[in-house]
């Protein structure tokens, strides 16, 4: 059933009286409403289990520690940045992962570069994905 947070209201002067003279609402607002709602506030979702939700929370933070090998590398380096950026404009995909590699990254990633920015993509075996983009 679909439910509308904003119930139409329709006011008795659209009913006939024999309908309104048998309906006694308890509140002055729940005679009027068009549209049904939910009086006992049941969720249509699954009851909350936070396990899987603590457990990528857990397994993000090893995807930020290889991310910052990254970043610190371009921040550190002059040449890496230089060798980095030019090898992503020149489309040179293998350069570019064998560079992102070579700052001790384990873990899988994708890289994806426009003229304007590289993107890459970290993923820990299909629990969670972290994206980092750094624009020149």
């Amino acid at each position: 059933m679909y439910y509308n947070p904003y119930p139409y209201f329709v006011y008795s002067n659209h009913y006939p009286p024999w309908i309104m003279s048998n309906h006694s609402p308890s509140s002055p607002f729940l005679g009027y409403l068009a549209m049904p709602t939910n009086p006992t506030n049941t969720s249509p979702f699954p009851p909350v289990d936070t396990h899987k939700l603590k457990s990528s929370a857990k397994r993000i933070q090893t995807i930020m520690q290889q991310a910052q090998l990254l970043t610190d590398k371009i921040d550190g380096s002059e040449q890496f940045a230089h060798d980095l950026m030019n090898a992503a404009q020149l489309s040179n995909k293998t350069e570019v992962d064998t560079l992102i590699a070579s700052t001790g990254i384990t873990i899988k990633f994708e890289t994806k570069y426009s003229p304007d920015n590289i993107r890459i993509l970290f993923t820990e075996s299909g629990c969670c994905r972290l994206t980092l983009i750094l624009n020149w």
